[in-house]
């Protein structure tokens, strides 16, 4: 079986929604299972998401459920 080469595109469908599955705790932060609906109509189901103590830092808070929010792209209108 052949590997697929990955291909490169300039912008893909955005999230509409997410719900929390499981957030487990790691020695370098947390690995979070998502449920993902896209705009475009399609869901990813059991994904996988690892967010470290240095990415939550660098979202500017501790709590793990911010981090997953900004890390998928939902950010605070101001």
């Amino acid at each position: 079986m052949s590997e697929l080469e990955p291909l490169e595109y300039e912008t893909g469908t955005a999230i509409r929604d997410y719900d929390i599955i499981e957030i487990t705790q790691t020695t370098n932060g947390y690995d979070v299972m998502l449920d993902i609906n896209l705009d475009s109509g399609y869901s990813l189901t059991r994904t996988k998401l690892e967010i470290t103590n240095e990415d939550l830092s660098g979202y500017e808070t501790t709590e793990v459920e911010e981090g997953i929010k900004y890390a998928l792209g939902f950010f605070d209108q101001k």
